[in-house]
């Protein structure tokens, strides 16, 4: 049985895990992200599991989710808003000198959609887009099995098209951009407007209210629902794809929220799409990105 060492490299946490190609996890865990001179402390951490992953186990290769634009074919870190300094790190270069194996870095988004192709909602399915919903708005498209990249390694930008003209500034310097409409805090924004008040609350909160029938939170979620539903007919009318996975905190909501997507969306998406594209939850939750790292740096050896 093979066995991969990898990770998932976000702003706040590294999370790791040896998994096998059963699609088990062992000495799964995490870290805390470091904050200053990330290009010596971050391979330093990961060598360092990998050191004490290779105790127990024959680690084949090392497959890592990054969040950040990533160049996978080089696996560089090409740009990153979260983690200061790490922008333009050669980073599979770093662990493999460290390490002695074969390293692939690809973008947590892209991982956790290959996750949720081998283990999780998109099981079996060869055109898949998944979306992430947190702060902002992050996105994958798998094309014929294959994921899109695009001439630069951008594509899957999704949260950056624009659909409202003229609409809101967005940090990316456009503006009307979907993540702006149909964020988490998109939403938590909206109930602020309602309300009044600028203290803090998020979407774990909202829900809540929402559940004791609190009319504010109510009209801010229908808000909400309103923008997400036509972002998502806008990418069934791009891509066609089989499902259009949604992961991130709000879904933990379940069928409830599910439900509302897909009602909302029937009533807008061309009436052929509605049942050749589905909307669906991801199921793999935290571990998406650690199975896609698995499942990238497969694909990457075979190349």
């Amino acid at each position: 049985m093979g066995y991969r060492a990898c990770f998932d490299i976000g702003g706040t946490f590294i999370k790791f895990a040896v998994v096998s190609e059963a699609g088990e996890l062992f000495l799964q865990g995490k870290t805390e992200t470091p904050t200053k001179d990330v290009t010596m402390y971050i391979p330093q951490i990961l060598s360092e599991k990998v050191a004490y992953f290779r105790e127990y186990y024959p680690i084949e290769n090392i497959g890592i989710s990054s969040c950040g634009i990533v160049d996978h074919n080089k696996g560089v870190i090409l740009f990153s808003a979260n983690i200061e300094g790490y922008s333009g790190f050669p980073l599979a270069h770093e662990i493999s000198e460290f390490t002695g194996l074969s390293v692939s870095v690809e973008n947590d988004v892209r991982s956790a959609c290959l996750g949720e192709m081998w283990l999780g909602a998109a099981q079996g399915k060869e055109n898949v887009v998944l979306l992430t919903l947190g702060t902002g708005v992050g996105g994958a498209i798998i094309q014929n099995g294959r994921l899109v990249s695009g001439a630069g390694n951008l594509a899957g930008e999704l949260g950056h098209m624009s659909i409202i003209h003229n609409g809101e500034n967005c940090p990316c310097g456009g503006k009307g951009c979907f993540e702006r409409y149909a964020s988490t805090s998109a939403l938590i924004r909206y109930y602020q407007t309602i309300v009044g008040q600028e203290e803090s609350i998020d979407g774990k909160e909202i829900m809540s209210k929402i559940k004791q029938g609190e009319t504010a939170a109510i009209k801010a979620y229908q808000e909400f629902i309103d923008y997400l539903s036509t972002g998502l007919v806008n990418i069934a009318h791009l891509f066609n794809p089989e499902c259009i996975i949604i992961g991130g905190g709000i879904t933990e909501q379940g069928e409830s929220f599910i439900n509302e997507v897909n009602s909302k969306y029937k009533e807008k998406v061309m009436p052929l799409y509605r049942e050749s594209t589905k909307i669906v939850l991801a199921e793999l939750h935290n571990d998406a990105a650690l199975y896609g790292a698995f499942v990238h740096a497969g694909n990457f050896v075979k190349k």
